[in-house]
């Protein structure tokens, strides 16, 4: 493993293919702001929320530093858990309305905003050093190894990600079966495993399996085009068939409010379409403790 450029196989598998050059902007994220956090419903509990933070093992009163924080996925309920939280983003929409909500919430005591861009140099600013810094699902970066040392940077103790493990945006694995795709399937959490090893690291991957919004389309054949795209041009012409005859049993019209997820705008919805299977999502949870870096 310690023969494969990690960074290069992250930039030509994650970083441009599933990202396109808008949406590594902060204005692209600033249209999702006041849309982007999603609360369990009826006060119930979010898995995914729920089992990162039983899998980071933070001890009572340690301090965390939230890089791509959003409009507070996490930090907002680790907050409330009784943790100080410096949140970093470089949407400054995403920042106003974290602290909104924190307000509204009775959080805003314990958490502390940042305007951070992760492909900025953070050796010039005066960062907080935290207990246990984390990214969940934010990786948006060019640099994948200098990323994974910024985040070491401001962690004391441990460094935590939440990565998808899926190889590009739009990417489906129910739709990939069906049509037979065989493609490269480098995943972001794999690339990452892969960095951190040859870096003797000593990361430890586990998995968290939770509910998840599917992607909406504002229309049937913006669906066929991401979910087409998402191959990255691999497809042979009975693939393509396959996609097709998929898409046309299983891609479906639905009405009722709903929020464009996948190269939209961020404006609500009344129709749109969407895959009727589960919708269940694996993440991967990436941990690793300073103690043991090399």
């Amino acid at each position: 493993m310690k023969n494969i450029d990690w960074n290069e196989l992250w930039t030509e598998n994650v970083n441009n293919r599933s990202r396109n050059s808008e949406n590594t902007q902060s204005e692209f994220w600033d249209k999702f702001a006041a849309t982007f956090r999603k609360k369990p419903k009826d006060g119930g509990k979010d898995e995914y929320i729920e089992r990162f933070y039983e899998l980071m093992e933070i001890r009572p009163g340690e301090t965390i530093f939230d890089m791509g924080c959003a409009s507070g996925t996490l930090a907002i309920p680790y907050a409330l858990k009784g943790h100080e939280i410096y949140a970093a983003d470089f949407s400054q929409a995403m920042l106003d309305v974290l602290m909104k909500s924190a307000e509204e919430e009775g959080a805003a005591e314990k958490i502390h905003p940042i305007r951070l861009d992760w492909n900025e140099d953070w050796s010039v600013r005066d960062l907080p050093v935290c207990d246990i810094a984390i990214s969940s699902r934010s990786l948006i970066c060019e640099d994948l190894s200098g990323c994974l040392k910024k985040l070491e940077s401001v962690a004391s103790r441990r460094v935590c990600i939440g990565a998808w493990d899926n190889p590009t945006k739009g990417f489906d694995r129910y739709v990939s079966k069906a049509i037979g795709y065989e493609g490269p399937v480098w995943a972001v959490h794999s690339i990452v495993m892969g960095e951190l090893m040859t870096r003797d690291v000593s990361p430890e991957m586990l998995f968290i399996k939770s509910p998840f919004r599917l992607a909406r389309f504002d229309s049937y054949e913006s669906g066929v085009e991401i979910l087409r795209d998402s191959f990255m041009g691999d497809l042979s012409q009975e693939q393509e068939q396959k996609l097709q005859e998929y898409c046309r049993e299983h891609l479906i019209h639905k009405t009722g409010k709903g929020y464009k997820s996948s190269g939209g705008d961020g404006q609500e919805l009344e129709d749109y379409w969407q895959l009727d299977h589960s919708e269940m999502s694996t993440m991967a949870f990436i941990r690793w403790d300073k103690e043991f870096m090399k």
